[in-house]
């Protein structure tokens, strides 16, 4: 009687712990794997990321504060991520961020017409990061756009 305890314990035991020698599921339940994220480098590491580029409207100049109140109206190109992302501090002005869930484009005055078709849509945007330094950077990271192109099924 008391080995049937010990065997029936035991057996429990091993269902409980996961220790079957299975090393995808426990006892067949899975189990689930701990999400880990990159965080993306700021220049001159190249990037990619997705999401959806539209155009926003922001306070320019002189005091980069409203539009209403007399500033200009300056329209600026932002990626919408897919996901957040964070990216590792470089230097004291490239610092750390977390959570970043837009991104302003900097793009040459011929990336503007050659990539109008893509506003509203999904595209992925290589190129690289720095970090917001004057009145007209309006998000906290940027990306000087190397290329976009229109993701499949977008």
């Amino acid at each position: 009687m008391t080995y049937q305890i010990f065997v029936s314990f035991y057996t429990l035991l091993l269902v409980v712990t996961g220790a079957t020698g299975r090393s995808e599921k426990n006892a067949g339940i899975s189990t689930p794997r701990p999400v880990t994220i990159q965080c993306l480098e700021y220049e001159p590491k190249v990037v990619s990321l997705s999401g959806v580029v539209v155009r926003e409207t922001h306070p320019g100049p002189p005091n980069f504060e409203s539009v209403a109140n007399g500033d200009e109206p300056r329209t600026i190109w932002v990626l919408k991520l897919d996901n957040a992302t964070c990216v590792l501090a470089s230097d004291d002005v490239n610092v750390k961020e977390d959570n970043e869930k837009e991104i302003q484009l900097v793009l040459k005055a011929e990336q503007y017409m050659r990539y109008r078709s893509l506003l509203g849509r999904r595209v992925t945007a290589s190129g690289t990061l720095f970090h917001a330094v004057t009145g007209y950077h309006h998000k906290r990271l940027l990306l000087k756009t190397d290329k976009m192109r229109r993701r499949p099924g977008a």
